[in-house]
């Protein structure tokens, strides 16, 4: 009879076996373990994502407001009414306003074209010019001038012959940059008879005259052209199809 052989492992190869096997069934259940800590890890930090953000949305509204103060005084800084004004042809009379501003008080002096002079003081609050004045005619006024925008003021007055007038000063002298350039500046100054001069950058000197809110310009040629302010007075648009913008008094 032939003897039949047996592929049976010896038993310490059968012990290496089980070893082999439960070591790893030992991997296969620490690598999800370990995965998932990696994976609990980033959601704890996704998690502290949003933590964080109500964080700085709730100290936001805090850091905003000082801004908005710091604009505010920024335009305050801006809209000081120190400088030369030119009332535009209106119930008041053609006349040159030079202002001084020192805090919230505001003093002036006004040169009329027909040749009176004037004072005028007030106080500002807010945008708002509330003020008196006399002239060396006698006669005597209060009301309001609203500055709406750097380079406009407006608004009404009375005296004892004026129930319900009304004033508008404009900035005109200053420098304006032709077509908005700050390489070709316009440095114009007037008179209280609203004579006015304009040097070019390049140091050519042209005449002109204001009639309330209109200047009318003369080159050295003869020509003569109309500038037309437009309603906030930053910017003169003239007949000859071009325009100057405001550039500032300095």
């Amino acid at each position: 009879m032939t003897e039949q052989k047996h592929n049976c492992p010896a038993p310490g190869e059968f012990a290496m076996k089980r070893s082999f096997l439960l070591a790893a069934l030992a991997i296969c259940i620490l690598l999800p373990a370990q995965a998932l800590a990696q994976g609990g890890g980033k959601a704890a930090d996704t998690a502290s994502k949003p933590a964080s953000k109500p964080a700085t949305t709730t100290s936001k509204p805090p850091a905003s407001k000082p801004a908005a103060t710091t604009r505010t005084a920024n335009r305050g800084a801006i809209a000081s009414l120190d400088g030369k004004w030119w009332t535009s042809g209106n119930d008041f009379g053609d006349s040159e306003v030079v202002l001084t501003q020192s805090g919230s008080n505001v003093t002036g002096e006004i040169h009329y074209s027909d040749g009176r002079t004037g004072v005028i003081r007030g106080t500002m609050a807010g945008h708002r010019l509330q003020h008196t004045w006399s002239n060396s005619a006698g006669e005597t006024g209060s009301g309001w001038l609203e500055l709406s925008w750097n380079n406009f003021l407006g608004g009404s007055y009375h005296s004892a012959s004026v129930r319900n007038g009304s004033w508008t000063l404009m900035r005109i002298e200053g420098k304006w940059c032709f077509g908005g350039s700050r390489d070709r500046i316009r440095t114009v100054t007037h008179n209280a008879r609203g004579e006015a001069s304009v040097v070019t950058e390049d140091g050519t000197r042209d005449s002109g005259r204001l009639e309330g809110p209109w200047l009318y310009l003369t080159s050295y040629d003869g020509t003569t052209i109309k500038g037309e302010m437009d309603f906030r007075a930053n910017r003169m648009n003239w007949s000859s199809g071009f325009f100057w913008s405001w550039c500032g008094r300095n």
